[in-house]
C-alpha cells in the first residue's frame, strides 16, 4: 500500500503548489482558462481509457449488456453524489474552493430577499433594458431612501456619489434659482457625475415626500463593467439630460458615443466577487475552511480512490498527469478566493497541504479495495469514481474555463485529450 499513498500525494501535490502561488500571484484570464481546459481534456481521455475501458474490462467476463448496466449504474450514482455532496458543503462555505462554485453561490446569495425590490424598481425606465439576470444582480445593491418635501437629495457642486432612482414623489432639478425641470417615478438622476467625474451639474430637491433607491458609487462601477445594457440605458439618459440643460444636441451625441464606448470597452464579466465581499469574509471567519477541506476532497476523492485501485498495476502515467493538472488550477483559485475572504496565507498552505496527505490516505483506501474485493464490486467502484469525476468536469472546470477564454478553450481542451491518449497509449504498449 505505500505505493498507493504515494502516488496519491503525487496525484495531489499540485493542490499544494497551486495553492501557493494563488496566495501571491494573480492569473490571468487567459492563463488560467488554458489551464483549466488543458486539464479538463486530459481528464476527459483518462475517463474513457483509464476508467472507463478498464472498468469495463474486468466484467469481461460478463454480457456486454451487464458490463453496461454496471457502468450506467456507477456513472449515475458517482454523478448524483457529486451533486449533492458539492451543494451540502457549498451552503456551508465551501463554495470558496473554485471560482466557478463562488460566483454560483453569491449569484444565489443575492437573489434572497431581491423579490419585493425588484417589484418597486420595475417601472424604473433606466433598468427596462436590462435583462431580468443582471436586474436582480443589482437588486441587493440598492439602498431606500425616504425624503420629505424640502430635503436636498444632492447640492449642485458637490461630489457624485450615487444615483437615485425614484420610487414614488417627485422632485425638482434647481439650476441656481432655476427650476429646470421635474422628476417623477421612474426616472434616474445623479448618473451624469458618476459618469463624468465632474460635480454635480444642479441641485436636486424633493418636491413631495419620496420613496427612492440609491446606488453607491463603487456598486455603480462594478455594474458598469458587468452590464453592456446598463451602460447604453445611462449613456442614453445622460444625453438627453445633456440636450435639455446645459449642452447642445451635437455635443450631447458626441459625448454619448463617447461615452458609450469608454464603457462597453471596459465590460467585463467576472466581478461577481468584488460586488460583496463581506459575504466571503463572514465564511472565512466561521465554517469556510472546513467545508473548503470537505468540498475539496469531494472532488478529489475519486480521482484518489481510482489511483489507489491501479496501484498494484503498471503506474498510469497519463491518469496521474490528469490529475495533477486539473487539482493546480482549483487550487490556484481556490487560495486566491481565500485570500480575498480574508484567510491567513499560512491557514491556506496547511489546508492544502493536508488534503494532500487525505488524497495520499483515500488512495491507499482505493489500493486496498482492489487487493480484497471481487471484481464486479472494484468495477462499480471504478464506474462511481467516473460518474463523480465527470460530473466535476461538467458542472465546474469546463464552464469556468470557458467564460474565462471563450471558445479558444477548444484547442487546450482538445490538447490536454490528445496528450493524456498520446501517453496512455505510449506507456501501453511500452
Amino acid at each position: 500500500m505505500p505505493a498507493a499513498f504515494l502516488q496519491g500525494m503525487l496525484g495531489a501535490s499540485s493542490l499544494a503548489l497551486g495553492a501557493s502561488l494563488g496566495v501571491f500571484w494573480q492569473p490571468s484570464r487567459a492563463i488560467s482558462a488554458t489551464i483549466m481546459a488543458f486539464g479538463s481534456g486530459t481528464l476527459l481521455s483518462a475517463i474513457a481509457f483509464e476508467i472507463t475501458k478498464k472498468a469495463f474490462e474486468r466484467l469481461e467476463g460478463g454480457s456486454w449488456i451487464l458490463g453496461f448496466s454496471i457502468l450506467l449504474i456507477g456513472f449515475m450514482i458517482g454523478g448524483a453524489l457529486f451533486m449533492f455532496l458539492t451543494s451540502y458543503v457549498d451552503q456551508r462555505g465551501g463554495f470558496l474552493r473554485n471560482q466557478a462554485s463562488r460566483r454560483r453561490y453569491l449569484f444565489e446569495h443575492r437573489q434572497e430577499g431581491a423579490t419585493e425590490v425588484l417589484d418597486r424598481i420595475s417601472h424604473i425606465e433606466l433598468l427596462k433594458p436590462l435583462q431580468p439576470s443582471e436586474t436582480e444582480a443589482i437588486a441587493p445593491l440598492l439602498k431606500p431612501i425616504f425624503a420629505q418635501a424640502g430635503d436636498i437629495l444632492c447640492r449642485e457642486g458637490s461630489p457624485g456619489d450615487a444615483l437615485y432612482l425614484i420610487v414614488e414623489g417627485e422632485a425638482e432639478v434647481v439650476k441656481g434659482r432655476k427650476v429646470m425641470t421635474t422628476l417623477g417615478p421612474g426616472e434616474a438622476f445623479g448618473e451624469m457625475s458618476l459618469l463624468t467625474g465632474e460635480p454635480r451639474s444642479a441641485t436636486v430637491m424633493a418636491r413631495t415626500p419620496m420613496e427612492l433607491y440609491k446606488l453607491k458609487q463603487d456598486h455603480f462601477d462594478n455594474v458598469m463593467t458587468w452590464s453592456p445594457r446598463m451602460a447604453w440605458a445611462l449613456s442614453r439618459a445622460l444625453a438627453r439630460r445633456l440636450q435639455t440643460t446645459t449642452e447642445s444636441r451635437v455635443a450631447a451625441e458626441h459625448n454619448l458615443d463617447r461615452w458609450r464606448q469608454q464603457m462597453l470597452e471596459s465590460v467585463e464579466m467576472d466581478l461577481l466577487l468584488n460586488e460583496n465581499p463581506t459575504i466571503l469574509t463572514n465564511f472565512a471567519k466561521s465554517s469556510a475552511p472546513l467545508a473548503i477541506l470537505v468540498g475539496t476532497l469531494i472532488d478529489n476523492v475519486p480521482e484518489s480512490v481510482v489511483i489507489g485501485m491501479n496501484s498494484e498495476a503498471a503506474l498510469s502515467w497519463s491518469f496521474l498527469l490528469a490529475v495533477f493538472i486539473s487539482n493546480f488550477p482549483e487550487a490556484l483559485s481556490s487560495a486566491t478566493g481565500m485570500k480575498q475572504a480574508g484567510t491567513r496565507p499560512s491557514q491556506i498552505l496547511a489546508l492544502w497541504l493536508g488534503v494532500v496527505v487525505l488524497s495520499g490516505i483515500c488512495a491507499t483506501a482505493g489500493g486496498f479495495l482492489a487487493s480484497s474485493t471481487p471484481e464486479l464490486v472494484i468495477a462499480l467502484a471504478q464506474a462511481v469514481s467516473g460518474g463523480a469525476i465527470l460530473a466535476m468536469l461538467a458542472s465546474t472546470m469546463m464552464p469556468e474555463a470557458y467564460e474565462l477564454g471563450g471558445g479558444s478553450v477548444a484547442f487546450s481542451t482538445i490538447l490536454g485529450f490528445l496528450t493524456s491518449f498520446f501517453i496512455s497509449s505510449f506507456f501501453g504498449h511500452a
